[in-house]
């Protein structure tokens, strides 16, 4: 039998600032369609530079800043820099560790790289200890943090960090500060209430949000607790969503205010009971989750450029769908139903589900160069007025090329 405990309101208040007054009704299933000359004026392809120091075929993770493509590439362990012009600079990697991520920091131009011993694996229960109880204050034997600092000539700096205990967890950099990830209960914390979010300071606590009760048997006992993180434009703040949690949020070093508080169907939405029910056992629990196999329980790939948002909804079933949401007129796209024209030269529709990147002015997203080939002769066919830099793509592109990069520009705008 589950019981209810009477700390629920702490499981699911995040203590946060109100931003987005007002709750926005949505239904997935009924997103639109749309062309894409509704939302996009203009297109770009940018092959990015294919060498035998550049080559990559295994995108962990893709990076665009104001002045550089960044690759982390999980075959070569190595981060590859190109310009936005598509020509390799550099190449980065760390002997004896495993890059687990690289990030962007606007403010001061600096890349942020976080990576571990190859040669220690930390279990998480392990990590909890070490976190709560080491007397020690340097963890770089296990993790490295370094800035990377690139300079006029196309050359990069780079600045090593002091590792802080938080770092044997998932951690993210804001703009000086660290944001560390809890998903899960810790026997080794003696409060009742413990944090999944904090945010870190010269290896100190000055912020802690979305509070739960950190005891056996509730949710947090038996599975992590998932967070969307994703950087936007301005160095100072980050977009967060967690799990089961329909609604996004802004983080600051000051605060965490609400920006979209989407309300979806209840046949996909977890039950409000679902984070405040203790269960008996794992099996129990995983059969509370897979009965609501429709419920979303994931937003990611959260990209805010300007009047729109671009994300991704995942359900309990894995199933993912992609998303646009117009702030302007509050309604809501289906990437999945998009119509390609000659404005974006006719490209495969299904690039623009896979939108994952902006800068001030652009968004972007990537094709790789064996499905560029697929759609060589049609897009040749339907374009006659294709750029010269594009033919020129075109009719030299190899399979074994690297990606190229898609740079969109949305319309300033799409309100109907």
């Amino acid at each position: 039998m589950r019981i209810l405990t009477w700390f629920a309101c702490l499981a699911i208040c995040p203590m946060f600032l109100w931003g987005q007054d007002k709750a926005l009704y949505l239904n997935p299933e009924n997103a639109l369609g749309f062309k894409a000359s509704l939302i996009f004026s203009e297109a770009e392809l940018i092959p990015l530079e294919t060498t035998k120091a550049s080559s990559f075929n295994n995108v962990q993770n893709f990076l665009v800043t104001p002045y550089y493509f960044a690759v982390l590439d999980n075959n070569s362990n190595a981060v590859l820099f190109f310009s936005k012009q598509g020509k390799f600079l550099f190449k980065y990697r760390k002997k004896k560790y495993r890059i687990e991520d690289i990030q962007y920091s606007a403010e001061k131009n600096i890349f942020f790289i976080r990576s571990v011993n190859k040669n220690y694996t930390i279990p998480e229960l392990k990590a909890q200890q070490i976190i709560e109880r080491s007397t020690r204050t340097d963890f770089s034997k296990y993790v490295s943090l370094e800035l990377l600092m690139p300079d006029v000539n196309n050359s990069f700096k780079v600045q090593k960090l002091p590792v802080p205990r938080y770092a044997l967890n998932e951690l993210v950099y804001l703009n000086g500060y660290y944001v560390a990830l809890n998903g899960r209960y810790n026997k080794y914390v003696k409060d009742t209430v413990a944090y999944h979010l904090k945010l870190i300071k010269d290896n100190k606590i000055v912020k802690s949000y979305f509070p739960f009760v950190n005891l056996p048997k509730l949710p947090p006992f038996y599975e992590n607790v998932d967070f969307t993180i994703n950087s936007t434009t301005d160095a100072a703040a980050m977009l967060v969503q967690k799990q089961f949690d329909n609604t996004i949020y802004r983080l600051t070093p000051d605060s965490l205010y609400l920006e979209y508080k989407f309300v979806f169907p209840a046949d996909q939405t977890m039950t409000g009971d679902f984070q405040s029910t203790m269960f008996r056992s794992n099996i129990e629990h995983n059969a509370a989750i897979n009965k609501n196999n429709k419920v979303i329980s994931e937003l990611n790939n959260l990209v805010e450029h300007k009047h729109l948002l671009f994300f991704s909804a995942r359900a309990v079933n894995y199933a993912q769908k992609n998303y646009l949401f117009n702030s302007t007129d509050n309604k809501l796209y289906d990437l999945g139903k998009i119509t390609t024209d000659s404005i974006v030269y006719n490209l495969p529709p299904k690039i623009f589900s896979s939108i994952t990147q902006q800068d001030e002015e652009y968004v972007y997203t990537r094709i790789s160069s064996v499905d560029l080939l697929k759609e060589k002769d049609k897009l040749i066919a339907q374009n006659k007025n294709l750029p010269e830099r594009t033919k020129d793509l075109l009719a030299k592109l190899d399979k074994f090329d690297n990606a190229i990069v898609i740079k969109l520009k949305v319309k300033p705008s799409t309100a109907k």
